[in-house]
């Protein structure tokens, strides 16, 4: 049985909410209780956000060896893999992940980003703009301060991790408001770091809904930065919110990701890119591969593969290590997946594959979905659904492809299928996405950045440098080695 920590961690200790009020955390796959924690509000926001605050202007953190740093977020790594069992089980009961995908990827990935950080913090570095006779300019990388980092539920622990791994290397104190619907990795994480001994108020986690603890959060003055993962409503939100002392802010938004099939490309790993694109996770990716283009000449054959194996897969109790697909985190999202899905069909989309809910299962199981004869123009088409619905249009050359790929108003990721490398490139450099992944190629790396285009995103998640850019502040250093200065305007 997993003991769940259920208060809030603020300033190394764990406490309830001043109000006293709690929130109920439930299995989507049963709709039975898990645990109560404690709701924090604006009151608990601002506890928080002090604590961080005297841990970055008075404490060690932001002033202690860069190696040290490095060293706990070392030791945070480890320890997240000896409870690997304990962390994928409570992903998978929180949010309804198959345990083959939180076991296989989502804490491990997390585990990585933390070592691969570790090594980051002695690699700091300025510069030093050349010199005149009589003087010299230095830049200087520092700490920015006290991060206001807020996470999704699609993965708990790893979006966890994208976001304190950097921030953390880079000397800098925060407050994580986990999403209200997934708290309980990131509350493990806090009592894991507390274990390996990363000191008082550098991490701080909360758990409230985002209308009340989060808005308090990202209005604080007391807070820097803002990093946020989420829709890309949310997003705007939060760069009206910035305004309040001028915070920075870094947004990995909502994404679109076209999948274009040239018909080079060879269809049976094509079928495995593409199946797993969209339906892993149920499609609860910000990178999900929503949209499949495919040369006409090719869409009865493409069309024939996708559906079989689809067909094949398996949907039931995510803790079973033989399911491919869970169920969708909530029942409200659920409901949301399921407009979407009349409305493409309103619109003219044809549904060419559904399914029924496993028997005995709750409201949140919704079965991968194919629309084909979709348009560009379609609500399916344009809207991120996040959910495991599929659209295929179709294209008759290079230029076309390219454009339908193009309209959109996201640019997170695109994915190109191809044998011709010179036509590869080409069509990489004309797509408006800020990650391309080409013949299924690349997997999430801790040096590798990612942007957004257009209203993906603001910033870059990920990367060393760019990590360095965005949780460090720069600062100028004129250095004069004249003695004697003449008073203006002698």
């Amino acid at each position: 049985m997993i003991s769940w920590p259920q208060q809030l961690f603020i300033n190394g200790e764990w406490t309830g909410s001043q109000s006293g009020r709690t929130w109920s955390v439930t299995n989507p796959a049963n709709g039975k209780l898990l645990t109560e924690v404690a709701l924090a509000d604006a009151s608990d926001v601002d506890r928080a956000v002090q604590a961080a605050r005297n841990a970055f202007d008075r404490g060690e953190w932001p002033r202690m060896d860069p190696l040290l740093r490095g060293r706990l977020l070392y030791k945070l790594a480890e320890k997240i893999r000896e409870n690997l069992e304990d962390l994928a089980m409570t992903d998978t009961l929180n949010v309804g992940k198959p345990i083959r995908d939180t076991r296989g990827f989502d804490i491990p990935c997390a585990a990585d980003l933390f070592e691969s950080y570790a090594g980051l913090p002695d690699k700091i570095a300025g510069k030093c703009f050349g010199t005149l006779p009589d003087n010299m300019t230095l830049q200087i990388r520092e700490p920015l301060g006290v991060i206001a980092a807020i996470v999704p539920w699609n993965f708990p622990l790893t979006n966890a991790a994208i976001k304190l791994a950097p921030l953390l290397a880079c000397g800098n104190t925060v407050v994580l408001k986990p999403s209200e619907v997934s708290p309980l990795s990131a509350l493990m994480l806090a009592k894991l770091a507390h274990e390996v001994g990363f000191p008082p108020g550098v991490i701080n986690v909360i758990h409230g809904t985002g209308a009340e603890a989060g808005a308090a959060l990202v209005g604080h003055r007391g807070v820097d930065k803002i990093t946020f993962t989420g829709r890309h409503q949310t997003g705007a939100q939060m760069l009206e919110a910035a305004k309040t002392g001028m915070k920075g802010v870094m947004l990995e938004l909502g994404g679109k990701t076209p999948s274009i099939v040239f018909p080079d490309a060879p269809l049976e790993n094509v079928v495995n890119g593409v199946i797993t694109g969209i339906f892993y996770n149920l499609g609860q990716v910000c990178v999900a591969g929503s949209r499949l283009l495919v040369h006409e000449s090719q869409h009865d054959d493409m069309m024939e593969r996708i559906l079989a194996k689809v067909k094949n897969l398996r949907q039931g109790d995510p803790t079973d290590p033989n399911i491919q697909l869970g169920c969708l985190a909530t029942p409200a999202h659920c409901e949301t997946v399921r407009r979407c899905v009349a409305q493409a069909e309103q619109e003219g989309a044809r549904c060419v594959l559904t399914g029924k809910r496993p028997t005995d299962a709750s409201d949140c199981f919704y079965p991968p979905t194919v629309f084909d004869h979709v348009t560009p123009g379609m609500t399916v088409a344009r809207e991120e659904v996040f959910g495991p619905v599929l659209s295929v249009m179709t294209y008759r050359d290079e230029a076309e492809a390219i454009r339908i790929a193009n309209d959109s108003e996201f640019g997170l990721m695109a994915n190109i299928w191809t044998t011709d490398g010179a036509r590869a490139l080409r069509v990489a450099r004309q797509v408006k996405a800020g990650r391309i992944a080409i013949n299924g190629g690349g997997v999430l790396r801790a040096n590798v950045p990612v942007y957004g285009y257009k209203l993906s995103g603001i910033g870059a998640e990920l990367g060393f440098e760019e990590a360095v850019h965005e949780y460090c502040a720069s600062k100028a250093v004129l250095y004069s080695f004249s003695t004697e200065k003449s008073p203006w305007p002698e």
